[in-house]
């Protein structure tokens, strides 16, 4: 099932034209904890040894796509898909990671492309993990996949340089950065590599740009475009409530005439709020969409009379946003915000286990509905259960006590008037699928 607003305006179709809808799918923080790396990696499947010999290819990047497997749908089926990079993405084999320091193999970038993906933000505080050199390198790999990226650059200007997709005669636009960077300052060559940086007002010495100078290039960008999209790293990590600078921010931004503001780095969910600019447009803020990808929270349970508070940092949801355009020439306008419930699966029980992990986020509608047909079909039997069925029946209401529990914590950060919709996946026109859905353009 998906949550449609009834607050966030369904624009008027006119009835003797013919309306162009174009649709996006946001993703929240994309984290290769070590634990994350292990999965794809007990899951790599390799092919058979070319005849001339060398090695065997990968069939699923590497594994990673089993991290994306139960979303990839989702993503594919929207004419653009994005998500946010939360690491450097380099093959570097002596590259130094740690809890807070990131890095991710070349094949993660291609599993993201398979799933869907087409845009990414890597505005945020991960982006100099692996230096100025690991930073470029992403770049590359990001390049060579047809995956375009938002938010750093091999340069100042590059960092803050838009980028656009053509879809269906829709210009989109795409702009990333970030208000933490772990302590670090941009360099003082502008042509070095830099990260797209707004600091708070605590780090006002380190060197980026002021909220004000950030506001202009949303208003350059937005000019150049029919609907941008912005990405902002900010907030406060495990908070559940934005951060008191950035409501202020996210308003001038929209008001500077951005079309939505997408919000990570909390690493938990935060409220979405509607907002009519002071021209009149409707939009929105998504504070904070929390992990779609990472090992955090690994152990909670859901335990009843509990808050689950715990069980926070692996909540996420897809966000799809429609826009259309009324008529040729007409301009574009939201049409509807859906959000879809996302769970992060994680088999993990203790630090050590013979048991192959697995984490994986999984649609908690999907989830529910598989589940509540598999009791169904228990209870349906009329042969004394065994042993096993009595514990499959136990572990399944199980599941599906917490799977509702935490999709009725994530329905808490929508705006009161947000209604269910039916589920299933939207179609794409005819045309969308016979032909190439966008024609990508890196830089304006």
């Amino acid at each position: 099932m998906f949550v449609t607003s009834s607050v966030l305006w369904l624009v008027p179709l006119l009835c003797a034209a013919s309306p162009v809808q174009v649709e996006l799918v946001f993703g929240g923080d994309v984290i290769p904890h070590g634990e994350v790396k292990t999965v794809a990696q007990e899951h790599a499947r390799l092919g058979s040894v070319p005849p001339e010999g060398g090695a065997a290819p990968s069939l699923n990047h590497g594994g990673w796509d089993h991290l994306f497997g139960p979303v990839a749908d989702v993503l594919r089926t929207a004419d653009v898909g994005v998500v946010n990079l939360e690491t450097p993405v380099t093959d570097n084999r002596k590259a130094v990671t740690r809890e807070l320091l990131f890095n991710a193999p070349s094949d993660l970038v291609r599993a993201l492309s398979s799933a869907g993906v087409k845009v990414v933000s890597t505005g945020n505080n991960h982006a100099r993990d692996q230096r100025p050199e690991g930073l470029v390198e992403t770049l590359k790999h990001l390049d060579a996949t047809g995956i375009q990226h938002t938010g750093t650059g091999t340069t100042l200007a590059a960092a803050w340089t838009p980028v656009f997709r053509d879809v269906e005669g829709v210009r989109l636009g795409f702009l990333s950065f970030t208000r933490w960077l772990n302590g670090f300052s941009n360099p003082k060559d502008a042509e070095a590599p830099h990260v797209a940086f707004v600091p708070y007002a605590v780090h006002r010495l380190h060197r980026g740009l002021t909220p004000e100078e950030a506001t202009e290039q949303v208003r350059a960008a937005a000019a150049k475009c029919d609907a941008l999209f912005v990405m902002v790293h900010w907030g406060t990590e495990y908070a559940d409530t934005p951060h008191p600078e950035d409501r202020a921010l996210g308003r001038a931004l929209l008001d500077a005439g951005a079309f939505a503001i997408i919000g990570h780095h909390p690493h938990v969910l935060q409220p979405l709020e509607a907002y009519t600019t002071a021209s009149g447009r409707k939009s929105f803020i998504a504070y904070s969409l929390g992990n779609l990808v990472a090992n955090q929270g690994r152990f909670y349970s859901h335990a009843p009379g509990k808050a689950g508070k715990e069980g926070d940092k692996r909540d996420s949801m897809l966000l799809r946003v429609s826009v259309v355009r009324p008529s040729e020439g007409a301009p574009v306008a939201l049409s509807d915000v859906e959000v879809l419930p996302v769970w992060i699966e994680n088999n993990a029980v203790g630090r050590k286990r013979a048991e192959a992990r697995n984490i994986q986020p999984v649609l908690i509608d999907r989830e529910v509905e598989a589940v509540s047909e598999r009791l169904a079909l228990l209870a349906s039997r009329t042969e004394t259960p065994s042993k096993d069925a009595r514990a499959e029946k136990a572990e399944l209401e199980q599941r599906l006590t917490q799977s509702r529990f935490r999709r009725e914590r994530i329905l808490r950060m929508l705006p009161e008037g947000f209604e269910v919709a039916l589920p299933g996946l939207r179609r794409r026109h005819a045309s969308v699928q016979a032909t190439p859905a966008a024609t990508a353009q890196s830089r304006p």
